[in-house]
């Protein structure tokens, strides 16, 4: 509680940094019921504003930067700053016409010379950045044949070519701030310049960041000036901050707070609650003692999954993962749930040579739901197979400070982590479970390598046909899921927000990503 105290009495100052603007009302809205400025309770902070970095969430990119096209509302391909887009004859040239009324908000024109040096830099092997790998194993070229055309070439057909082009790591950047700013590019406020409907103002990282309308935004007036996201890392704490009026929004509410808001328990709260691309999984690390397929088979069904979602999240809507994508996806299969069956554990176990047991240590974060509670249990039902599980319980810069490091530097046997993220099949499962992906694999923390998994997802990648892919990447999510298993998948995520009863006009689509453009909130 101390902890919330001191984010809000931050933001009070920047409510009235921003209020020295003399504006109190919409951007767009002149109606005086409306407030100015909008609070956000929010979990965690960005680890940057460089799209070719980032790996927090897509919550805040998409405000600050456009794309050629974009993920929209419903989840659909939609037009971004291309107005219109396609592929020629030959299955790998995609020509993008751009729209000429598009400004950065610095005032600077936005034009197809900063598409070109923006995928120059995620394309360069010799200074790569976090995602450059992703790009490279399909893109050929990103040219300019004039002011407002962009044309992509890729290496061979790409079936998920629309999908990764709408994808926040193609944030078109200024030219100019990537020349001058370089790797600093989205580290502070002033090495940021988008041509999406808010900007960063100010940003205090692990705190609190500001964001002011862009009225010059191509899209429109967003119909709120500010809007504050304040870090309150609690699930608790966030929800007393919407229960007494002191935070508008709130994301990630507890099942219990879900619960009582839904019943009414609460005057003027109200919950958002959608299906997500995301699952809960606790993945194996296979570069260590679970690199025996057996032993990985032995804890999947050891592990009453039917159980632990019914007791964790059926109050928040949330049901058994049945394959490793979630049905939002494009090209998911259902697989069918792995049933708990102690027994063959037991047999597994012993095929391994560990008949008298064995021991594992098991990463576990509050930064997912119930994280915490879930490794517990699972730490439960694993003893009743010959499994002692010891677990460890980590802040979120742990957490996210052991993605990527080597396999002699990572401790642990198993670890929880969000997976599906992606709204196509193919980018979800390449780009975490493929053992190389034009080089290394930042995504693969686990270690997995599977030569049939890579063999399938490489066919997928270059397949075009919807079924086809479909029954492609089917095949790859069986071994995963279970003959050569890449962890334990438990649950399928909603998108879950906590809301006063004030506020208008909000929606997130399935990829998380809300339309900033139109909140509004009452006074």
């Amino acid at each position: 509680m101390k902890k919330l105290l001191k984010s809000l009495g931050a933001v009070m100052l920047a409510l009235s940094l921003t209020a020295c603007g003399g504006n109190d009302t919409p951007s767009d809205n002149n109606d005086s019921e409306y407030k100015d400025t909008i609070l956000w309770g929010i979990s965690n902070d960005q680890d940057s504003l460089d799209p070719a970095t980032n790996v927090s969430n897509n919550v805040v990119l998409p405000q600050i930067y456009s794309t050629l096209i974009k993920i929209d509302q419903d989840g659909a391909i939609a037009p971004d700053l291309a107005t219109e887009w396609s592929v020629g004859e030959d299955g790998l040239t995609w020509t993008f016409k751009l729209r000429e009324d598009v400004k950065f908000q610095n005032g600077k024109q936005l034009t197809s010379a900063d598409v070109v040096a923006t995928f120059d830099r995620l394309l360069n092997e010799d200074d790569p950045y976090r995602y450059t790998s992703e790009y490279t194993s399909f893109v050929e070229s990103v040219t300019a044949p004039d002011e407002y055309t962009v044309v992509v070439k890729t290496k061979t057909p790409y079936g998920a070519f629309e999908a990764k082009m709408a994808s926040v790591a193609t944030g078109i950047l200024d030219s100019d701030y990537i020349e001058q700013f370089g790797h600093d590019l989205g580290k502070t406020p002033e090495s940021v310049n988008g041509s999406g409907p808010y900007k960063v103002t100010d940003w205090s990282m692990g705190e609190q960041m500001v964001f002011e309308a862009f009225d010059d935004y191509f899209g429109g007036k967003p119909k709120t000036k500010n809007i504050i996201m304040q870090v309150i890392p609690e699930q608790n704490s966030r929800a007393i901050a919407v229960e007494t009026g002191q935070m508008d929004i709130v994301s990630g509410l507890a099942p219990d707070d879900v619960v009582r808001f839904n019943n009414g328990e609460v005057e003027g709260v109200t919950v958002s609650m959608n299906a997500s691309n995301g699952m809960h999984l606790f993945q194996f690390n296979c570069a260590g003692v679970l690199q025996d397929v057996k032993l990985r088979q032995a804890i999947s069904y050891g592990i009453d999954r039917q159980t632990i979602v019914d007791t964790l999240y059926a109050a928040i809507g949330e049901t058994p993962a049945l394959a490793p994508v979630t049905p939002n996806v494009v090209g998911y299969s259902e697989l069918g749930m792995i049933e708990y069956d102690p027994e063959r554990a037991k047999e597994l176990l012993k095929e391994a040579g560990y008949e008298d047991g064995l021991t594992i240590n098991v990463m576990t974060t509050a930064v997912y739901n119930k994280g915490i509670e879930m490794a517990e249990i699972i730490s439960e039902q694993l003893k009743q197979i010959g499994i002692t599980v010891n677990i460890e319980t980590v802040e979120k810069a742990v957490f996210t400070a052991s993605w990527g490091v080597t396999p002699d530097q990572f401790k642990w046997d198993m670890f929880i982590m969000g997976a599906g993220g992606s709204s196509d099949v193919g980018n979800a499962l390449t780009r975490v479970w493929h053992t190389e992906e034009g080089g290394k694999n930042v995504n693969n923390y686990g270690w997995y390598s599977n030569k049939e998994v890579d063999a399938l997802l490489d066919e997928g990648a270059v397949t075009t046909d919807p079924e086809a892919r479909k029954e492609i990447y089917k095949k790859a999510m069986q071994i995963i899921w279970e003959d050569d298993p890449v962890g334990v998948f438990m649950n399928y995520r909603n998108n879950i927000y906590g809301l006063s009863t004030k506020v208008e006009g909000f929606h997130v689509n399935p990829g998380n990503t809300p339309d900033m453009m139109n909140f509004t909130c009452k006074k």
